[in-house]
């Protein structure tokens, strides 16, 4: 196959064998990968092998207890899906959130973990929800928690010959947020973003997830914060205790975007801004 062109798979299988030729990358939405390659527009192209017709890479369902997303679910997908709004509240926030209508429409969730940007929208619902990625190739299948996958800024343990084939959730424990700041409400990269899933039990915090967004090199949880949060009322008190601790768990840069201190100070701001709005529904959804 020469350099530059395109290739098209209808099956799973096609697209696995295709994957063993070097230089080959896979194509979601290209939302991601067609601008890096238009940064690079002076060296050869690599071929692109577009996935768009595997109909099983498309799919959202209900399996075994678990919510199942094929990589090519597009935000707009995932903003529309009645069985997300339910069970995965966070993502679909997150999904409504990011960049425009035309991205959205066209962006999808394989591409973003693929992306693997700390400030990547659907990641740090992923973390709350304990996501589990498969990833596949003619040799077989292997399965990666989503806090083991991301190495760095763009960096992951995807190999070359690898696809992403789906992501495994679980459901909300109940109740849930994702809840970012940046430069503007849309067509803007996240300053910062906090995702969360939350059961509550006669007004106690009975399980917690916290992911942290764009203040370190991969997403991160906030282990202590979840801690402290564990088997309490979510008072002004408490929240304001969790406030203080989160921010010690961020480890901004200053970067052309945001200052660090800016950063720390934000994650608790968001933080605050979710317990709160869960304390003041009184525990209901």
């Amino acid at each position: 196959m020469a350099e530059g062109t395109i290739i098209t798979a209808s099956t799973l299988n096609e697209a696995l064998r295709a994957m063993t030729e070097r230089g080959v990358v896979a194509v979601g939405g290209g939302t991601d990968v067609l601008v890096k390659l238009h940064d690079v527009i002076d060296r050869p192209w690599p071929q692109l092998l577009i996935l768009e017709r595997i109909k099983s890479l498309h799919r959202i369902e209900a399996k075994n207890g678990r919510l199942v997303l094929g990589p090519l679910v597009t935000f707009a997908g995932i903003a529309r899906s009645p069985l997300l709004r339910r069970f995965a509240p966070q993502l679909v926030e997150a999904a409504s959130m990011a960049g425009s209508v035309l991205i959205r429409n066209r962006g999808t969730i394989g591409g973003n973990i693929a992306n693997a940007s700390p400030a990547g929208d659907m990641i740090p619902p992923l973390f709350v929800l304990s996501g589990k990625i498969e990833l596949s190739s003619v040799k077989g299948k292997r399965y990666v928690q989503v806090g083991d996958f991301f190495k760095g800024p763009g960096s992951t343990v995807l190999k070359s010959h690898e696809l992403i084939t789906s992501i495994t959730l679980e459901k909300c424990g109940g109740h849930g947020f994702y809840l970012r700041l940046a430069a503007r409400r849309a067509l803007a990269i996240s300053k910062v973003s906090v995702a969360a899933d939350l059961s509550i039990r006669q007004k106690r915090v009975k399980r917690i997830r916290i992911a942290l967004g764009a203040v370190a090199p991969t997403v991160v949880r906030a282990l202590r914060t979840e801690e402290y949060l564990l088997d309490k009322d979510l008072t002004e008190d408490s929240i304001s205790t969790a406030c203080d601790i989160v921010k010690n768990e961020a480890r901004p840069i200053t970067d052309i975007r945001s200052d660090a201190e800016y950063r720390r100070e934000m994650v608790a701001v968001l933080l605050r801004r979710g317990l709160s709005r869960i304390s003041h529904s009184g525990g209901r959804r």
